[in-house]
């Protein structure tokens, strides 16, 4: 049976929730793993794409000449610097407990907003130094989902040709030189997040480093 991606989608986003509220303000500032994206700028790339209508995100779309990955970060950059620390953390709880979806996280397949929000909780986590134990549910649920995800994130395109192998949670998937780590590092890598290279071995590692951002 699938995992039940809507679920874990709001799972994920009260375990965001309790992080943003335990950090300190200035932790808001701390430049994650995306790059050129605070941890502020995290999560308002979040909220903007759970609160704004589709008219208003059409519209606000349209002045970066519907470049979408453009006009996304400088939305989430506009929001994340109008906003306080406490603002933001209010925002983002408001959507957590009310399962609220308007607008393009509507249209989103659900397996692709779990995995999207899971990535960028570690994406903020790793560089405050704030490690979690992820389920071994949740981990397995992001790897199957990831082969199938092309768009902004390409990991379907990252993970062609080569054979997945998770060495902490008994998973495996594809076919060709193999990959090898811990669940999160290969979910990070399946992203693009090239800090967890050193992370991983395998013979398709060198495969995988060429298809990073930028290699």
């Amino acid at each position: 049976m699938d995992p039940d991606y809507e679920a874990l989608l709001w799972e994920e986003s009260g375990d965001i929730a309790q992080l943003i509220d335990e950090i300190d303000d200035p932790d808001f500032d701390v430049a994650s793993l995306c790059e050129g994206w605070r941890v502020r700028d995290v999560v308002s790339h979040m909220i903007v794409g759970h609160t704004t209508p589709m008219p208003s995100m059409l519209m606000s779309i349209a002045k970066y000449g519907f470049n979408v990955p453009k006009g996304s970060k400088e939305m989430s950059h506009e929001y994340g610097s109008a906003h306080t620390p406490d603002q933001i953390r209010t925002a983002w709880s408001g959507v957590a407990d009310d399962h609220t979806m308007k607008g393009i996280s509507q249209v989103i397949p659900k397996k692709e907003g779990f995995t999207d929000h899971l990535i960028h909780n570690q994406d903020m986590r790793r560089p405050l130094g704030r490690p979690r134990e992820i389920a071994p549910e949740r981990l397995s649920a992001a790897l199957d989902a990831l082969p199938t995800i092309g768009g902004f994130l390409k990991s379907k395109q990252r993970m062609k040709g080569l054979r997945w192998v998770a060495t902490d949670i008994g998973w495996d998937s594809g076919q060709g030189p193999e990959v090898h780590g811990a669940a999160e590092a290969l979910i990070l890598a399946a992203a693009g997040r090239p800090v967890v290279l050193d992370e991983l071995s395998g013979d398709g590692v060198d495969t995988l480093t060429t298809r990073m951002p930028g290699g």
